[in-house]
């Protein structure tokens, strides 16, 4: 859950600057993010094996907190405008991603993600979350 917070953190930026370019700049950075999607799963392993290793529950919650404090602050400074604000999403790196995201739909990006891998470890299946909706 951590890292997904942390993602959201450098997403903001990239929708902010993105969602400003013409959409065939925009669309050609999300094909060459799709094309580069092996590499990613490289990394996002990799990443995430390594990341488990340095932070130990301590340490993560107090990330956690400083990432989830750092962001509460910048969606309350948000404009109508800003949070309408869109980016296309190379949607071949996680299921979560739609073609095109808004800001706001980045905010909600790591709550969605949780749920979602949260229903995956319940025995609970009935209650299972799923992806967000392509669009």
């Amino acid at each position: 859950m951590v890292f997904g917070y942390v993602v959201v953190l450098a997403l903001l930026p990239l929708v902010r600057i993105f969602g400003r370019l013409p959409v065939s700049v925009n669309r050609g950075f999300t094909w060459l993010l799709n094309a580069g999607t092996v590499p990613f799963d490289v990394v996002n392993y990799g990443g995430s094996r390594g990341g488990a290793r340095i932070f130990n529950r301590r340490r993560m919650a107090a990330h956690l907190r400083r990432v989830t404090s750092a962001l509460e602050r910048r969606l309350r400074r948000e404009t109508e405008p800003a949070l309408a604000r869109r980016m296309y999403f190379p949607t071949r790196w996680d299921p979560f991603f739609k073609e095109a995201m808004t800001l706001a739909d980045v905010y909600a990006y790591p709550v969605a993600h949780f749920a979602f891998h949260s229903a995956q470890l319940s025995l609970d299946t009935a209650r299972g979350a799923q992806p967000l909706p392509r669009k």
